[in-house]
């Protein structure tokens, strides 16, 4: 069960915290629902307590799992598959799956075809998305901005 104040990160949205659990009457149903903030796109979001088990929500990393997770952006990719199509695909399913381990692979190999010149314009989307929701959770577990989370991630590609 969640508890107000605690930070979450909700999968393909990112980082946000719990700003209340209350009765809600929406389309004449009155229903409980838990109101989680997302830093990302600045939003509440509403999920109905009796199908929060439909949601990927997590607990924020620590701040030693987050640093360790990070050192995965710099590292050198084993493979990168070479049809569009299909690392769209993956990559789609890394980022839903709300692993922070598998979000930083995303990046780290999308920076790398676009260093290459290689990255479609769709993948760039899938770019800034990415690193927005990553930038999310460092900005709850490092205490940091926007910009300054952004730029954190930069730094390590």
């Amino acid at each position: 069960m969640l508890n107000i104040g605690e930070r979450v990160f909700l999968a393909d949205y990112g980082a946000g915290y719990v700003q209340d659990i209350d009765s809600r009457e929406l389309n004449f149903i009155k229903d409980k629902y838990v109101n989680i903030y997302l830093l990302l796109d600045n939003m509440n979001f509403m999920i109905p307590i009796d199908k929060i088990e439909n949601y990927k929500i997590r607990n924020v990393l620590s701040e030693i799992e987050l640093e360790t997770t990070l050192i995965t952006i710099s590292s050198h990719s084993d493979y990168i598959e070479s049809n569009w199509n299909n690392r769209y695909r993956i990559n789609k399913k890394k980022i839903q799956s709300g692993n922070t381990l598998k979000m930083c692979q995303v990046i780290r190999d999308l920076y790398y075809l676009k260093k290459e010149n290689m990255l479609p314009p769709g993948e760039v989307k899938i770019l800034e998305r990415v690193e927005g929701m990553l930038a999310s959770e460092i900005m709850l577990v490092l205490d940091l901005n926007m910009d300054e989370a952004m730029c954190k991630i930069r730094n390590l590609v």
